[in-house]
């Protein structure tokens, strides 16, 4: 997928495992390069990233479960954006 362009909906429904680095780098570049033209799915990246530095930043653990419903939460999102499509 080095050449893909990736549209909206492919980079919400791998936002999460991006943020995570969980994805192989043809993914994560070509997630990278839709983040850099895309307003809207840059300003997502920047939400999560903010959310997930926040919850890093507390002295105490976070809640596996938590984070968990989170993920849940960013798929629901990507699913409805799916389905609008």
């Amino acid at each position: 997928m080095p050449n893909k362009t990736m549209s909206c909906r492919d980079v919400a429904l791998r936002l999460q495992t991006y943020l995570d680095g969980e994805l192989d780098q043809d993914r994560m570049d070509s997630i990278e390069r839709h983040l850099a033209a895309c307003v809207d799915c840059g300003l997502e990246a920047e939400v999560f990233t903010s959310i997930k530095n926040d919850l890093a930043s507390h002295v105490k653990p976070v809640n596996s479960a938590a984070l968990q419903r989170l993920r849940d939460f960013s798929n629901q999102i990507a699913s409805a954006a799916e389905a609008d499509g």
